[in-house]
Parts: C-alpha cells; structure tokens; sequence
C-alpha cells in the first residue's frame, strides 16, 4: 500500500510529497482532485441550482424551503433587506398601475 503512495497511480513514476502531479505524464494526484471535487459540491450547495436540488430531493419539500429562505434572510444586510424591499414595490407599482 506505501508503494502505491509514493507512485504515480497511471504511469508508476516515483512520487514526490510536494508535487501536485505528476512530473511525467501529468496526472493530478488523488488528493488535490479530492479537494477540487469537494471544493465544487460546496460551491454547487451555494448557488441557486443547488438550493433547488436541496428543496426538491427533500422528504419535506416546504420545511426544506423554509429553511433556505432563513439561511438566505440571515446572509442579507439591512441595506440588502431594504433594496429588496424597493423592488418588490417598485414591480407592484408597474403590476397595479397595469391592471
């Protein structure tokens, strides 16, 4: 298993701990794809794809939206708070003066 380790796990080049890939056939090593990959699944959680993903593979599609729009109430500032508030009565203005 050490040696294994201390190769390179597509070409068997002998491994040094400091690099991230491979001197020889330039594959990146376990590790660093590991943390790129986990690295993508947080920022995936973040974005608003990933809120949706949350929300609908939950057992409980509207406790799990509740608690995403909490989570995304306590991220917001005041100002944060009050600019979204002057939209939505902006857009109600433009929605009543229509009908």
């Amino acid at each position: 298993m050490e040696d294994q380790m201390s190769q390179c796990s597509v070409c068997g080049h002998e491994r040094n701990d400091r690099d991230i890939k491979c001197p020889e056939c330039g594959h990146f090593y376990s590790k660093i794809a590991e943390i790129i990959a986990e690295q993508e699944a947080q920022e995936e959680m973040q974005t608003f794809r990933g809120r949706c993903k949350r929300i609908f593979n939950a057992d409980d599609s509207k406790l799990a939206l509740q608690a995403e729009l909490k989570l995304m109430r306590e991220g917001l500032t005041k100002k944060g708070l009050f600019a979204l508030f002057v939209i939505f009565v902006f857009v109600f203005a433009l929605v009543a003066s229509v009908l």
